[in-house]
């Protein structure tokens, strides 16, 4: 159970998947599923979206700060098993993320990614959705989707505003991880420092940012995503289409199956 403050009240919130925490007027969100990877799950999502609400609307907040427990920072959705689901069902988790994603870029005040640990899949998504990113040396960034058999359609998104045509095609096809030098290199993360080091570098930063004038950050955010948001919500929303075709594909459930039974994929281009 966590305290939030919704307004200049307090609220009795129940989470499960997250910590929510004050630090003075920054607000810490902290993905709290370290035995799953800190994956994001339906549950997951929902509250993540409902304290990203709470903290806009508290007066006393001026900066949030988004990490997480343990190794991973995010290893990405946790869908389940696609094989069973229906394409709605498949929807309906892709939505949540698409909600999230564009909740983070629409709040009216900086959002920091803490970034603790390795961001893969739709976790470097989530990295390149933040406003300001600080990163441990010893975390890594990846889609490696294509090393299971498919593909990163909706972390693309993020990565076209980063990389070049060519860059996004080597990253999505060879799934290899880059550290966080190159990824500070890229333009995915603002700092890197030490392990230890990486939540108070991330709330020196949010502290300084608590000084500015909140009207002109949130100006300063609207200006730079209001032409931006909205493709970038499509691009989450083509993304998702082309996700829900490509899971319920004969050649996705392969890649499922002969993971389970240790076998070379047969894949049948279908």
């Amino acid at each position: 159970r966590t305290l939030v403050r919704a307004g200049d009240e307090m609220t009795d919130v129940k989470y499960s998947s997250i910590t929510v925490a004050a630090e003075g007027s920054v607000r810490i969100l902290t993905i709290n599923l370290p035995a799953q990877t800190n994956k994001l799950s339906n549950q997951c999502l929902d509250e993540l979206v409902h304290a990203l609400a709470a903290a806009d609307a508290a007066a006393d907040c001026r900066v949030v700060i988004l990490t997480a427990v343990g190794e991973y920072f995010c290893n990405g959705g946790e869908l389940g098993d696609f094989r069973t689901q229906s394409p709605v069902e498949i929807r309906a988790f892709g939505d949540r993320f698409v909600r999230f994603h564009v909740a983070i870029t629409r709040l009216s005040k900086p959002v920091i990614a803490a970034v603790q640990g390795h961001a893969h899949g739709g976790g470097s998504n989530l990295v390149e959705a933040c406003d300001l990113a600080v990163a441990s040396s010893e975390a890594t960034f990846a889609v490696p989707e294509i090393n299971f058999g498919l593909a990163p359609m909706m972390a693309l998104a993020g990565l076209t505003r980063l990389l070049s045509r060519k860059g996004v095609m080597e990253w999505a096809l060879f799934g290899q991880a880059i550290p966080a030098s190159k990824a500070a290199e890229i333009g995915l993360v603002n700092w890197v420092c030490k392990p230890e080091e990486v939540m108070g570098k991330a709330l020196a930063v949010a502290n300084r940012l608590s000084q500015s004038n909140p009207t002109a950050m949130a100006a300063c955010k609207r200006l730079y995503y209001e032409a931006d948001t909205l493709s970038y919500q499509r691009q989450l929303e083509c993304g998702l289409g082309m996700l829900v075709t490509l899971l319920k594909s004969e050649d996705a459930a392969e890649a499922v199956s002969a993971r389970e039974q240790n076998r070379a994929p047969d894949w049948k281009g279908k």
